[in-house]
């Protein structure tokens, strides 16, 4: 079963988690390292989403639908840029209104490697205002589900090596504080930026994740359970979306 995203957590509230389950100097280098991020949640009775998993695209008459090797992707998500703006303020770094349109390799056909990801995926944005894509003039597309947005802090967890680092080496201790934070901070179906949420991902090496989707109806994805795209952090400062990376969990 789904956990409720929480409209609202407090800072103040996940402090007060940390540094009862850490030394203070511990605490202090862990909370360093919470980022902020978007929950999202399929709502299909949401009318009039920002954001969405599938559903045909407006863009521009010169936009080109990317492709894998001669073949179509799919586009996977749409997350509206404004809704971001607003939900992050000024951690939000990327364009400020349009959407972001998430395409990857349906058939996972790109050679994968378990340090770097693989190339099978493109992250473009385009323009808001523009007019929804004919049939003729898109690729391949799914069903469109409806998000509700939330915004969220990210902790990382036990398998991350910065948290590890901050605290100490004191594995136990990390997995007592997951484990605490897990009624505060449920983690999300899907989430833009934050920490990788699922320990069995493979992080390819210098990238955090952009965006984490579980499979959903309208998704065909066999034995793996989620894809993620995955940006440098000079990228993300700089709002360089061309070598976006991807990553899935097999389960």
């Amino acid at each position: 079963m789904e956990q409720k995203v929480p409209d609202t957590v407090e800072p103040g509230s996940i402090s007060a988690v940390v540094r009862a389950g850490l030394g203070a100097e511990e605490a202090g280098r862990l909370l360093a390292l919470v980022r902020p991020s978007v929950g999202f949640t399929v709502r299909p009775d949401l009318a009039d989403a920002e954001s969405v998993i599938g559903g045909a695209p407006s863009a521009p008459e010169s936009f080109v639908w990317p492709d894998y090797q001669g073949e179509p992707m799919l586009l996977l998500a749409q997350v509206d840029c404004g809704q971001a703006a607003r939900l992050l303020g000024e951690d939000w770094t990327l364009p400020a209104d349009g959407r972001l349109l998430f395409f990857h390799d349906d058939d996972f056909s790109a050679r994968f490697s378990f340090d770097d990801g693989d190339d099978g995926c493109r992250v473009l944005h385009v323009p808001a205002g523009a007019e929804a894509m004919t049939e003729q003039g898109r690729g391949r597309v799914i069903p469109a589900l409806p998000l509700e947005a939330r915004a969220l802090p990210s902790v990382p967890g036990w398998e991350e090596t910065e948290a590890y680092d901050a605290a100490g080496g004191d594995v136990m201790a990390l997995l007592a504080l997951d484990e605490a934070l897990s009624a505060l901070l449920p983690r999300p179906r899907h989430r833009l930026l934050g920490w990788c949420d699922t320990g069995d991902t493979p992080r390819p090496q210098g990238h955090r994740p952009l965006l984490q989707l579980e499979a959903e109806a309208g998704t065909a994805w066999g034995e793996v359970v989620n894809v993620s795209f995955w940006i440098r952090e000079g990228d993300l400062r700089t709002g360089d979306l061309s070598r976006v990376r991807r990553s899935y969990e097999v389960a």
